[in-house]
């Protein structure tokens, strides 16, 4: 069967749906949340910098999230290709350890000097489940504060069981806590991002008995450097473990925890996402009475131990420093903003801009939204562009790339605005709304 479809994406999306539930593992990655009814390429063949091949061979430029936010140097980086080589040709996984385990952890313990230990695992979401294990073993508690989206695991949805709009505003709205174990409900609790008044009332009930407060310091937003003093004091007044997720925002605005510019130091933090410019890898670095509880409570997979991921963690990180690349990912994203605000003032929309500079999403003031991204992404693939309401700025944002994209807003912001006013936008989309999701507070 495959054989036989194998070039036609509408006809191997359909087939991929009957055999692999959902499509994709990752639901970030599922064409309905970009184009349904098949217009979305959803397959690639190969990718450099930022262009993607399609099934037919088609190109296209990449100005959404480029790898789900992990390719920050661009597709198929010559840099991390060379080491993955090597690695490959030496031996990924062996009955051995690779010794650049111990290169990375020497390298993000000089970075982040309040830490003594590090942890591997490959995914982020697995990184946050051992550190919530570890929290919970250090203190002998359950409970769990929690601000931000930190992965799909049992610990996480279980803040569903007791009501399943808990989790609205840190991921998607209604998530069904299905096949997470009752017995786990009141054991996480969420907590407004740089709300005062909101992590006051839930510390005041449930601070004593919590094992850990978890926050993403930053997402659309940063954290208030006041908002993040507050939560250390607490954490520390109560011997709560205070551990910031830094599997999306780190990396992005210097080679470090974004939590290093706000001044403010966790007891765990957790890395992955982009920390090896697409091969995958995640990393926890923490205080030792912490960290050392992974030596008695049962923490362990064979393919945490592989080469690749800290291999190419360390030729990552050494580029990222060489480059300066933190500096570059933020002028890219202010370049990304001015081209999308221009787009919008030139049209006479309303636009909100919002995210770190890195992490740069827009939304169009209009009670249409959702039509109006459907649209904007139905036109940019004329334009052969990959596109969404959320642009991570790249090392590959060049002159070149960024103004063929501007070209492209322009118009397609013009044509939005001319068939707003006429009442027939709905009409210009060959193919359903696509599904809306990922309302992240964080």
């Amino acid at each position: 069967m495959y054989k036989d479809i194998k070039k036609d994406t509408k006809k191997l999306q359909k087939y991929a749906h009957s055999i692999i539930p959902g499509l994709s593992g990752l639901l970030g990655k599922r064409p309905e949340m970009y184009l349904p009814g098949g217009g979305w390429p959803t397959y690639y063949t190969k990718s450099k910098g930022l262009e993607i091949w399609d099934l037919k061979g088609k190109k296209y430029l990449d100005f959404t999230m480029v790898g789900i936010g992990s390719c920050v140097l661009g597709y198929s980086d010559p840099d991390i290709n060379k080491v993955a080589k090597k690695v490959i040709n030496e031996g990924s996984l062996t009955t051995l350890n690779p010794p650049e385990e111990v290169e990375l952890a020497e390298f993000l313990l000089n970075i982040h000097k309040w830490a003594d230990q590090v942890k591997y695992a490959r995914t982020g979401g697995e990184m946050m489940a051992v550190a919530v294990r570890l929290a919970r073993a250090y203190t002998n508690r359950e409970k769990i504060l929690i601000c931000g989206y930190h992965g799909w695991c049992d610990w996480y949805l279980a803040a569903n069981i007791s009501s399943s709009n808990k989790l609205d505003s840190h991921l998607l709205p209604g998530l069904e806590p299905l096949g997470v174990p009752t017995s786990l409900k009141n054991t996480v609790i969420p907590f407004r991002f740089n709300n005062e008044n909101d992590f006051k009332n839930v510390v005041e009930r449930y601070a004593d008995q919590a094992a850990a407060i978890i926050i993403e310091p930053a997402r659309n937003t940063l954290a208030s450097k006041k908002f993040l003093s507050g939560i250390r004091s607490v954490a520390n007044k109560n011997g709560c473990v205070l551990i910031f997720d830094e599997i999306t925002c780190a990396w992005r605005n210097d080679t470090s925890g974004i939590h290093k510019e706000i001044g403010i130091n966790p007891d765990l933090a957790a890395f992955g996402k982009t920390m090896a410019n697409g091969i995958p890898m995640a990393a926890l670095i923490g205080k030792k009475p912490i960290m050392q509880n992974a030596t008695q409570s049962f923490i362990s997979s064979t393919n945490w131990t592989e080469r690749l991921g800290p291999a190419c963690s360390m030729a990552f990180l050494k580029k990222h420093k060489k480059l300066n690349l933190g500096n570059i990912l933020k002028k890219n994203g202010k370049k990304i903003r001015k081209i999308w605000q221009n787009a919008a003032d030139n049209s006479n929309l309303k636009i909100s801009i919002s995210g770190i500079l890195p992490l740069s999403s827009f939304k169009i003031e209009n009670e249409q939204w959702p039509v109006i991204i459907t649209y904007f992404i139905q036109e940019m693939l004329e334009h052969k562009i990959l596109a969404s309401d959320r642009c991570f700025s790249n090392y590959c944002h060049n002159p070149k790339n960024l103004k063929v994209y501007e070209s492209a807003c322009n118009k397609i912001f013009l044509n939005i605005k001319k068939y707003l006013d006429q009442g027939t936008l709905k009409t210009k989309l060959k193919g359903p709304v696509k599904q809306m999701g990922f309302y992240r507070l964080t």
